[in-house]
């Protein structure tokens, strides 16, 4: 070669000298001009692809974006009905059959607005409008009630972390669904694959639910076992099947497994009132019908326990429970779910109803024993200053830290006292009335939407 001049380099050079495979710099000079011609973003230039229905594809994207900010689930055969309809109205004069809800003009119009299918993060209440004025009266009223009495001033302020209350005597307490097989939702799979698949050990089992009742400790300790609510009588006759249950968990069972009035006062009495063992104590709980009955407010005075409840529509704001324990925990139930059903020796078709609510109890039990070991810091956070501000100390020293999520930067508590002369009594009664005027039928139309979701149209034993 003639001196000066340089010849071609060669892939084998380029994929020693870079450490590349040699398939991926031969991929990429195959691919040279497709390369240059990406945008920075790494998506390749496009076609411009026509609308032929400008009209429509703009209606039907404002009343798409109307149902998404009532909080409305959208799937696509919502899409099939409402840009049929809205085709008959924008073009009265051109004949249905031409327009054609195919995948090509479907796909095209989610590209055009930007649309995309996406899990929910959390079926949750609309929040009321004046939510923050809400919140900072549920937490005045928690402040207000946590000044040491004073007749015992020095005593509490010495020996109590939260002003009258010790961290170990302030709780919250909340229901959660659980079902018998988790099969809904992602899963990691192969790429390339078309149809990803779950086995289920039995039709049903993802929609049969129980209820399960927890709570934890401002301290992070948990001094109270999981409560689950099967559906159905619990006779005599399942007296076999209890003593299979798992003894760190408790189990009733009601028609609709469902808490009600009843069952709350019985673990009030059973669980509650016990473990506080005649301290001061601060009960934190929704505002459920059968949480705010006069017998259960009765109750908890007669021993001392201040009911906090989370105003209507709050509560995926200020409930530990459903800000920071709820969904990890249940994420652990299902995995130990998962293990326990394809590790046993039993048929998958031989499953019984008996044999899964004896598993559901050893998998709730394992899952909760592991997530106190591990997730202690977490409960504890869930009841501090970045979650609810609970146990924050009551002389105001650390208000600057509160940082509840939804609220304004300037947040804060306030003048927490009240008027002079108003018992709890009447300070509970204020407070309700203002729950009850927020969100009158919510609890209500959980009870009901868990009683048909349980039940799941099968006649349990």
């Amino acid at each position: 070669m003639p001196t000066g001049e340089s010849w071609p380099i060669q892939i084998e050079e380029v994929s020693q000298l870079f450490k590349i495979p040699r398939s991926t710099v031969s991929t990429w000079k195959k691919e040279e001009e497709n390369i240059i011609n990406t945008r920075k973003s790494g998506r390749s230039q496009r076609p411009h692809i026509l609308c032929y229905w400008p009209e429509l594809e703009l209606v039907l994207y404002k009343e798409f974006i109307k149902r998404r900010e009532e909080g409305r689930m959208v799937r696509r055969g919502w899409f099939r009905r409402t840009a049929r309809r809205l085709f008959n109205e924008q073009y009265p004069h051109v004949l249905g059959s031409l327009f054609c809800f195919s995948v090509g003009w479907f796909t095209g119009f989610l590209r055009r607005f930007y649309i995309s299918l996406r899990f929910t993060t959390n079926k949750a209440q609309k929040l009321p409008q004046d939510y923050v004025a809400l919140i900072q009266a549920w937490l005045q009223f928690n402040r207000r009630h946590s000044q040491p009495r004073p007749y015992m001033y020095m005593e509490t302020v010495l020996t109590r972390e939260v002003g009258r209350y010790m961290l170990k005597n302030i709780c919250n307490l909340d229901e959660t669904p659980i079902c018998f097989e988790y099969l809904t939702g992602r899963t990691y799979s192969l790429k390339g694959l078309k149809t990803i698949w779950a086995k289920a050990t039995k039709s049903g089992w993802s929609k049969r639910q129980a209820t399960l009742v927890l709570c934890v400790f401002a301290d992070g300790i948990a001094r109270i076992p999981p409560v689950l609510i099967f559906h159905g009588k619990g006779s005599a006759r399942m007296n076999a099947e209890r003593q299979l249950y798992d003894p760190r968990v408790s189990v009733e069972f009601n028609p609709t497994a469902y808490n009600n009035k009843q069952l709350f006062l019985k673990y009030i009495d059973q669980y509650l009132i016990p473990t506080l063992n005649g301290e001061p104590g601060l009960f934190v709980f929704d505002s459920a019908e059968f949480h705010k009955t006069t017998a259960v407010l009765e109750r908890l005075q007669q021993h001392d326990i201040v009911p906090s409840i989370i105003p209507g529509g709050c509560t995926s704001l200020i409930q530990p429970l459903d800000i920071s324990i709820n969904k990890p925990l249940k994420e652990m139930i299902r995995d130990f779910t998962d293990e326990a059903i394809y590790s046993r020796d039993l048929e998958l078709e031989d499953w019984k109803l008996r044999d899964r609510r004896i598993l559901t109890t050893k998998c709730i039990a394992d899952s909760w024993v592991e997530f106190n070991r591990e997730k202690k810091d977490v409960v504890i956070r869930s009841f501090r200053q970045l979650e609810t501000g609970i146990s924050l100390p009551i002389d105001g020293s650390c208000d600057s830290e509160l940082n509840i999520k939804g609220l304004p930067p300037n947040f804060t508590i306030g003048n927490w006292r009240s008027e002079e002369g108003s018992t709890l009594a009447e300070e509970i009664e204020e407070l309700n009335g203002s729950l009850t005027e927020i969100a009158p039928d919510a609890e209500e139309d959980l009870e009901e939407h868990a009683t048909t979701a349980n039940t799941g149209g099968i006649e349990f034993v």
